[in-house]
């Protein structure tokens, strides 16, 4: 993914010349009534820019709906997919799919999207006040197990529901998961580098580098099951220690973090080496810390490395000393 970073936030300040709003309009020829419908938004200061565009806040002029307004660029790259009788940005079919009845409160709404010539134009549910989990944990600190189990559960909710859709995210990670502040709910976004789910392997990488198996690095191939099970990993490692288990994409990261003994067992399940050993949502969802609730668990200390196994990679990698 391109993306620099987006603050999804609903408390952003104007302050600069060109964060001034402004009245947008979008129409959208209704074919089977013959006319066209027009729609007015009021577009607030930018939220983010990347590759793929720019993001800012907004509002629908009739009612005051808080919305996210996103603008793709159509690049060479730039793919659509048939869905029902008509032809979508791959990113809109996606959250199409995803977004038919029966939702999942989980997951983003694509409120509406217009097509003009060179880019398309998504409009976002944006829930006030929210902020994106990569943000808040940076302002707030490290989430707690009760707060990070919550997250975790309406993560794989998510990720159920998308599977069910026939949907493959491909970039779960903390900055693609907005977080209400007020209810610590969260909904996953930015489905941009999703594709259709497949048995079979993608040889084509989407998403984050940080966050990608390593059967990616050895092999450049990757199932969707196993290659989520590690990003869920890498994710819940990151809200509650405030690092990644890797300095890059290459290097392990070598440190002592105070962990929960059942959680600790997650992570290192969803980060085997092995992709085929690594455990599937239903897996996750069952599991022991997830499923505790009451007392505090024992604590232990997670020492060198949160993964196990060996890596075969083509890449240098600095293990350090496995557990």
């Amino acid at each position: 993914n391109n993306l620099t970073r987006v603050n999804y936030s609903a408390h952003t300040t104007v302050t600069k010349p060109q964060d001034i709003v402004q009245m947008i309009y979008f129409k959208k020829l209704v074919k089977n009534q013959k006319k066209v419908n027009e729609y007015a938004y009021i577009k607030g200061p930018m939220l983010g820019q990347g590759g793929f565009g720019s993001v800012f806040a907004g509002t629908r002029s009739s009612d005051g709906l808080p919305v996210a307004i996103k603008y793709v660029t159509k690049d060479e790259g730039h793919e659509d997919m048939e869905e029902g009788q008509a032809l979508l940005p791959l990113e809109v079919a996606l959250m199409t799919r995803v977004n038919s009845a029966p939702v999942c409160p989980s997951v983003l709404k694509l409120l509406e999207w217009f097509d003009h010539p060179g880019r398309y134009v998504l409009i976002l549910e944006r829930p006030d006040p929210c902020q994106d989990l990569h943000r808040f944990c940076e302002e707030n600190g490290c989430l707690d197990e009760s707060q990070a189990k919550k997250v975790l559960l309406q993560l794989i909710d998510a990720l159920k529901h998308c599977e069910s859709r026939g949907v493959f995210h491909r970039d779960v990670k903390p900055q693609n998961l907005l977080f209400c502040t007020d209810t610590s709910d969260i909904k996953l976004l930015d489905f941009g580098c999703g594709h259709l789910l497949k048995d079979s392997e993608y040889e084509e990488f989407a998403g984050t580098l940080s966050y990608a198996p390593p059967e990616w690095f050895r092999s450049h191939s990757y199932r969707a099951g196993a290659a989520t099970a590690w990003s869920l990993g890498v994710t819940l490692y990151k809200l509650l220690c405030g690092s990644l288990p890797f300095k890059s994409a290459r290097r392990l990261r070598r440190l002592t973090v105070l962990c929960v003994t059942d959680c600790c067992q997650l992570i290192r399940w969803c980060l085997r080496a092995a992709a085929d050993e690594r455990p599937s949502l239903q897996d996750i969802e069952q599991h022991p810390w997830l499923r505790s609730t009451g007392g505090q668990s024992q604590h232990t200390h997670l020492s060198d490395s949160v993964l196990t196994g060996q890596l075969d990679c083509p890449v240098r990698i600095n293990v350090g000393n496995w557990l």
